[in-house]
């Protein structure tokens, strides 16, 4: 349900569940998406009251938050001035930034503390929109990453991996380093098995050893062309030890599960261990790591 959610060290404002695209991967269900709740007029009118003044990191999310974009940017624009401290993450599909009107009332609220996380599903438009279900979000999406390379906005592509991009991811990677797109971070993402993601599971799930190695010559590529790297939602055991260095502690505590075998494991306490979905449906072998 949208509304303020409250993590340590991090307020998220969650705006609305609608969404223009239907992501076949997406962790949210479909009935979330039809059904569509946004934040009611008393939820808006009061939304800065309920941010802490020295909060460190504000994530503004969806459902897509600029199908509601007379509501969020005026918000977006009393955000820094009330939270001088504050980092800003939006979570944006990027579409609706290729829309004028909206791309145009955005663009005077983008500080450099904001920073955007898109996705991108493939190095192909064919392969993109038949992921998103939706014709033509790929043209739109790589016009709204152009347009915020025009802004003060630090810019963050995401690429979620599955069976059905896993052989081209490395592509994908190749793609945005060659680009003019080239932005500040890419972040390969493993699914969280709820919503559409686990109702399709048998449709996309790939092991995580076999998806980062089908990303690592991509990776390479982006790194030696000046990109930095992350890996969100591995487990240490399913990476090779050479990417270690770019895996995160990324999956929200209350969502973090770590199977019984893993307390013998010696990287036990810096592994970001599983998503809670993926542990109840047994969909990973864990492979502890016992160096004496």
């Amino acid at each position: 349900m949208p509304g303020v959610l409250f993590e340590p060290d991090d307020v998220c404002l969650y705006v609305t569940e609608k969404c223009n695209s239907n992501c076949i991967m997406c962790p949210m269900s479909l009935h979330s998406r039809q059904r569509g709740l946004s934040l009611g007029d008393d939820e808006w009118n009061n939304i800065l009251g309920f941010l802490p003044e020295h909060t460190k990191h504000i994530t503004i999310t969806g459902g897509e938050p600029f199908l509601v974009y007379d509501r969020i940017i005026p918000v977006m624009k009393e955000i820094s001035t009330r939270c001088p401290e504050a980092e800003i993450l939006v979570l944006t599909n990027g579409r609706a930034l290729a829309v004028d009107r909206v791309f145009e009332q955005l663009k005077s609220s983008i500080t450099e503390k904001f920073r955007f996380a898109i996705p991108l599903h493939a190095s192909t438009e064919e392969l993109h929109d038949r992921i998103t279900q939706s014709p033509g979000s790929f043209q739109q999406t790589i016009l709204g990453i152009k347009r915020l390379k025009e802004t003060k906005a630090k810019i963050e592509i995401r690429i979620v991996g599955h069976r059905l991009n896993l052989h081209d991811i490395s592509e994908l990677f190749t793609m945005i380093a060659l680009t003019d797109i080239k932005p500040d971070i890419i972040n390969l993402i493993a699914m969280e098995m709820t919503g559409c993601a686990g109702r399709n599971r048998d449709e996309l799930w790939v092991d995580y050893n076999l998806l980062a190695e089908n990303a690592r010559r991509g990776i390479q590529y982006a790194i030696e062309k000046g990109i930095d790297v992350g890996l969100y939602n591995f487990p240490l055991c399913m990476l090779p030890e050479g990417m270690w260095p770019l895996a995160k502690s990324s999956i929200t505590t209350s969502k973090i599960r770590y199977y019984q075998a893993c307390e013998d494991c010696n990287v036990r306490d810096v592994c970001g261990g599983l998503f809670y979905s993926t542990y109840e449906l047994g969909l990973c072998k864990v492979n502890p790591f016992r160096r004496q």
